[in-house]
């Protein structure tokens, strides 16, 4: 495999600086946005057993999340301003990224717009079945409402579902199952020493007070099973912010970059440019970005991956979260001058 190039090295140290930023506006934003949530009107369609329109009361407002859109849209102008780094001295000088071109607007946009709709939709999904279980299992509607949009700390509310990807709603709901069954509170821990949870999201220092419950063979009270959930959602959605940030990032970054070369070859400052696949030594690499290390094509060329998927670059959002999550691998440009 070869070494980091000194591209790859700076884009390396542009995501750090991005990522922090996108993560900071992401988490401003869920916290906007559990605000934003009408409890009384929650309450009200509860007890109306109106469990759609109290769902899409989850549904986030654009105007909510502008803050992170404007975060990966920097990210993506950070890319492609970065493109002028990479170039020799004698153009570098004289090329300047137009974060205001069309092509660039509409990119930075379409990458934001997907990112809320996602979340949104995760909300949206994540309420409706903590609402369908809180009713099928009777629990009293203020429970039900605390688990949607969280307690009351000063001003925020802190705790609530949104933030929470869908397969984290539904461990969320199955550790308050365990924990309020006196049956399955053994299932909490997934060894026979009860030293390890089952979910590694689970805010470790409650064990002691679940071992304790299990060896009496009874169930939580409420007030403690609310209190393991809210850490549980706390610590699931840190966790989603980290991972969203980096991905987010990485993606406008890279997709910046792709519109920055674009555009100096536009200008006819250059002949050519291509640009090559660089793997980024992941600790357990998809096989077919492994293989396509080093694989050089021309800027207007796409990487095809193993199930057919046709990329521009790493992290192009045409690949899907399948080859962006957790992916470190870069595009390596080279420009080729005029002759004359």
């Amino acid at each position: 495999m070869a070494r980091k190039t000194a591209q790859q090295k700076r884009i390396e140290a542009l995501l750090q600086r991005q990522s922090v930023a996108v993560r900071k506006a992401f988490l401003e934003a869920l916290q906007k946005a559990t605000n934003a949530v009408d409890r009384d009107a929650l309450i009200r369609l509860l007890e109306a057993n109106d469990v759609e329109r109290a769902a899409a009361l989850f549904r986030m407002e654009r105007g909510v999340v502008f803050p992170l859109e404007e975060a990966i849209r920097n990210a993506f102008i950070g890319g492609g301003m970065a493109v002028a780094d990479d170039l020799p001295k004698g153009i570098s000088g004289v090329f300047g990224f137009d974060g205001r071109h069309p092509r660039a607007i509409a990119l930075a946009e379409r990458q934001a717009a997907a990112l809320v709709t996602y979340i949104s939709d995760d909300a949206v999904l994540g309420a409706r079945k903590i609402i369908v279980d809180g009713l099928n299992t009777n629990r009293s509607l203020n429970s039900v409402a605390r688990d949607l949009v969280g307690r009351k700390v000063g001003r925020q509310r802190v705790g609530g579902v949104i933030g929470l990807t869908e397969p984290q709603t539904d461990r969320m709901i199955n550790l308050r199952s365990m924990l309020g069954d006196p049956d399955r509170i053994g299932e909490y821990f997934k060894d026979a020493d009860m030293k390890i949870p089952r979910y590694k999201e689970s805010d470790r220092r409650f064990d002691r007070l679940v071992r304790k419950a299990i060896k009496s063979g009874k169930a939580l009270p409420a007030a403690d099973v609310d209190r393991i959930g809210d850490a549980y959602k706390a610590k699931a959605s840190g966790n989603r912010a980290k991972i969203v940030a980096k991905n987010e990032a990485f993606v406008a970054q890279a997709a910046g970059r792709a519109e920055g070369y674009a555009q100096l070859l536009e200008s006819g400052k250059v002949e050519a440019v291509t640009k090559k696949w660089q793997h980024g030594f992941s600790k357990e690499p998809r096989q077919d970005h492994l293989r396509m290390d080093g694989e050089v094509i021309d800027f207007d060329e796409v990487f095809v991956m193993d199930d057919g998927t046709r990329m521009r670059f790493p992290h192009d959002p045409a690949g899907g979260a399948e080859h962006s999550i957790s992916c470190r691998c870069t595009c390596v440009y080279r420009v080729k001058l005029p002759k004359d």
